[in-house]
């Protein structure tokens, strides 16, 4: 889990040890910041998932590129400000802070790494005074790192330099640092324990799954697909619903029945639900009041329920170390969403989970969690310095009293705020 998460600079966005939840809810108006904040607190995981995408000589290029260059950077912030990222992470009980910092321009030469650097951060299970840093780059001379060569009170720890290219992250450069250096394959703590942990990290960041309401095609996943079992994930449009569907229920004959058993609480008549193949393409069917319908005839808000109820609750293989959707209650019913809200608190498909929403019914759902801090709230406001403010039960218990969460927000209570005025 992301147990905390600073970023300064990057859009419209400023924020300072922010602490979570595995459930975070993200309120605010229109251009607040919430879906930047996302893409804050998911930069190093596009960066690495899509490292190959672009034409540009390395994933942080093609990643400043893909966020738009010059525009990157806060429109407050003065010219060449750094761009400031901290992820601290629990990864199985081990935590560790992975800081990540960098210029970004209209050319290329103006977008470098500027420090890039993992320390352990728990003091009390190391028996060190302060956080031990397993490597740094960057920040006493531009191109140069520094590995420690050991990580245990009591063995001799030299730190052992490296170069590294600064347009380019060390976690997609350990492997030819590694075989270039005699020096650093030497150290077994370098090649095996170092190794190990950026290998965990990479796999943490790979196992987030961000989608946007607004960028499902439902239109496209209405149509018919041709036949094929590959897909076992959902990408960011949803136009391979019906694939991914038909892959999972070809595994295992219970995940059928479990799809059906959470979308019966959103259309309780619902009889069946299966794909049919025609020739050679794949239809999507639903049977309810002993009619049968495909995707082509049922409403905006039906499509968007399937789609949740996959992300949502369907088992898999691999858990998702992070699940974030913007704005997920679009074209859903205030009831759908109220039962949507609990499908998260109850799922067991992720690890961690972020929800940007407007929807004061769907902020109901949450409030009993709430309550117990176990569904943590985030109110976002550019007028702040730091734009993104938790609140806290304590802080509101005696406006919210036997109201809901979206009570407060209904009736713009400047406890909760969220408004655009």
């Amino acid at each position: 889990m992301i147990k905390k998460f600073s970023c300064h600079n990057f859009r419209n966005i400023n924020a300072s040890n922010l602490e979570f939840a595995k459930i975070n809810i993200l309120i605010g108006p229109n251009n607040s910041g919430k879906s930047n904040f996302i893409k804050a607190l998911t930069f190093f995981s596009e960066m690495i998932k899509k490292s190959e995408e672009g034409n540009l000589r390395s994933a942080f290029l093609n990643s400043i590129s893909r966020n738009g260059w010059e525009h990157i950077l806060n429109n407050s912030a003065p010219e060449h400000s750094p761009i400031d990222f901290a992820w601290e992470l629990d990864l199985d009980k081990e935590p560790v802070r992975y800081k990540f910092s960098f210029s970004a321009g209209s050319t290329v030469e103006q977008c470098q790494i500027l420090l890039e650097e993992l320390n352990a951060t728990d003091i009390s299970r190391s028996k060190y005074d302060e956080e031990f840093n397993y490597f740094r780059c960057h920040d006493q001379k531009l191109g140069r790192g520094y590995f420690s060569s050991a990580i245990q009170k009591g063995q001799h720890n030299r730190r052992l330099p490296f170069s590294v290219d600064n347009q380019e992250t060390l976690m997609m450069q350990f492997k030819d640092i590694l075989l270039e250096n005699k020096q650093l394959y030497g150290s077994e703590t370098i090649r095996v324990n170092i190794a190990h942990l950026l290998y965990k990290i990479q796999k943490y960041f790979e196992g987030f799954s961000v989608y946007t309401s607004a960028q499902f095609n439902t239109r496209q996943m209405r149509d018919p697909v041709s036949i094929k079992n590959v897909d076992l994930h959902l990408n960011n449009n949803a136009t391979n619903f019906i694939n991914v569907f038909n892959n999972h229920k070809s595994h295992n004959m219970l995940w059928k029945s479990t799809f059906e058993k959470y979308f019966k609480e959103l259309i309780p008549n619902l009889q069946q639900i299966d794909t049919v193949s025609i020739y050679d393409k794949l239809l999507f069917k639903l049977m309810y009041d002993d009619k049968q319908y495909d995707l082509s005839d049922i409403s905006e808000g039906t499509l968007k329920g399937l789609i949740l109820n996959l992300l949502i609750n369907m088992p898999m293989e691999e858990h998702c170390s992070l699940l974030a959707i913007d704005e997920p209650e679009t074209n859903l019913h205030p009831a759908w969403q109220k039962v949507i809200g609990n499908w998260l608190q109850t799922s067991g498909n992720f690890n961690q989970c972020f929800i940007s929403t407007h929807s004061p019914d769907f902020l109901d759902s949450f409030t009993e969690e709430f309550k117990c801090n176990h569904v943590a709230v985030f109110v976002f406001d550019n007028a702040e310095q730091d734009n993104i403010k938790k609140i806290m039960y304590e802080d509101i218990a005696s406006e919210l009293g036997d109201w809901e969460l979206g009570d407060l927000y209904r009736t713009n209570d400047p406890a909760l705020g969220g408004w655009p005025w």
